[in-house]
């Protein structure tokens, strides 16, 4: 421990560069990406590459224009929550600029290849940068294709649920045989890219925004926790069909606790006590820190409830279902994960105890920050 104390003293001049997705209208990605950048500045100096898909920067877009089918009904949408949408788009903004180190604009994969000179450490990770349906194609830069000659790193990179074709999977092999560690967020990507690389250990890791505790959270986005609120039941879910609506009516009635909706969609299909459209990612962090009792249906809205040991129901989302499965199944909390109405007032008023999960939870921190040790140090 000594040797890595004063590695990282002596190394602080070290000028790392983090690709990931930091410019999108998503609350877990823009918070993955601030705790990214904190856990690596402790190795050095850190920036992120100022790097947008056209896809991912539509969703900062007041109106997303297009001319398909969809791409209509979205604008209608957004015009129908402009006002709102302009609420929530500034206070994203505002994160981005307050708490990110960007370098300067990279429009395009040549510009990327201008900040080898510039930075020691290249590091790609985490979300679901490798997913080309969130991305919006098979794109090199986030594999750091662009880079020839510095180290590269994976830090808890993640495909999601995505299959990847045999072309693609020749593509991961030429791009990810240059990396000196290779690491990802879920345990099936981890063991399928062991499979198809050859003396390459690739680790499964916990997510960033899982390596800063709740007190960390908290004092980073200067929150606070003294404040006192009424109870309430805080409800994030990326889509709202019968089963996630039904489930807050039985949550809501059953604890008897006010219901706290994040949602941009000016319609939820149930009722709320209120309805926030125009959250940022501080006030994000803020409701469900404070809650209650937490349903979600989304990846982060589960890793933050447990983080912040706030009792919760994830709910078996449209998509990505291993991502939620494997984190749970990690911490022993595999039962809180629902896929139907069985035994649903029995998990709703069981008493939930986070100690066993939380002692789970610090080994894999471990083991994550030993993998980063190690990643920058060989």
């Amino acid at each position: 421990m000594r040797f890595l104390v004063n590695w990282r003293r002596d190394n602080l001049k070290i000028k790392i560069a983090l690709i990931t997705i930091h410019w999108a209208n998503s609350y877990g990605g823009m918070l993955q990406a601030f705790a990214s950048q904190k856990i690596l500045s402790q190795y050095g100096g850190v920036s992120l590459i100022d790097y947008k898909t056209t896809h991912l920067e539509k969703t900062m877009c007041l109106i997303r224009y297009g001319y398909t089918p969809r791409d209509f009904l979205r604008m209608a949408k957004d015009i129908a929550r402009i006002f709102p949408r302009y609420r929530l788009l500034k206070k994203f903004k505002y994160f981005v600029n307050t708490y990110f180190n960007l370098t300067e604009p990279c429009p395009d994969h040549h510009s990327l290849k201008n900040l080898e000179k510039d930075y020691d450490i290249f590091v790609c990770g985490s979300d679901q940068i490798w997913n080309p349906n969130i991305v919006d194609g098979f794109d090199s830069a986030y594999f750091l294709a662009f880079i020839k000659t510095k180290k590269k790193i994976s830090f808890a990179s993640s495909s999601g649920s995505y299959n990847f074709s045999d072309q693609e999977t020749s593509l991961l092999i030429s791009y990810l045989n240059s990396f000196s560690s290779i690491s990802t967020r879920e345990n099936d990507t981890s063991q399928f890219l062991t499979s198809i690389l050859e003396n390459k250990k690739v680790s499964a890791l916990l997510d960033p925004t899982l390596l800063l505790n709740k007190k960390e959270w908290l004092e980073a986005l200067n929150i606070n926790e003294t404040v006192e609120k009424a109870p309430y039941v805080f409800v994030y879910t990326l889509k709202k069909d019968k089963f996630v609506r039904e489930i807050v009516r039985k949550v809501s009635l059953s604890l008897n606790l006010k219901v706290v909706v994040i949602d941009q969609d000016p319609y939820l299909g149930y009722d709320a006590d209120n309805h926030i459209q125009d959250a940022g990612p501080k006030e994000y962090i803020e409701l469900l820190s404070g809650a209650s009792f937490v349903i979600t249906n989304s990846f982060h809205g589960t890793v933050f409830s447990v983080n912040f040991k706030v009792p919760f129901i994830a709910i078996k989302p449209e998509s990505g279902l291993n991502r939620i499965e494997g984190f749970l199944k990690n911490v022993d909390l595999q039962n809180r994960l629902i896929l139907n109405n069985e035994n649903l007032n029995e998990i709703i008023t069981t008493p939930l105890d986070f100690e066993k999960s939380h002692k789970k939870l610090t080994l894999l921190r471990q083991t994550t920050k030993a993998y980063l040790d190690n990643a920058f140090t060989q």
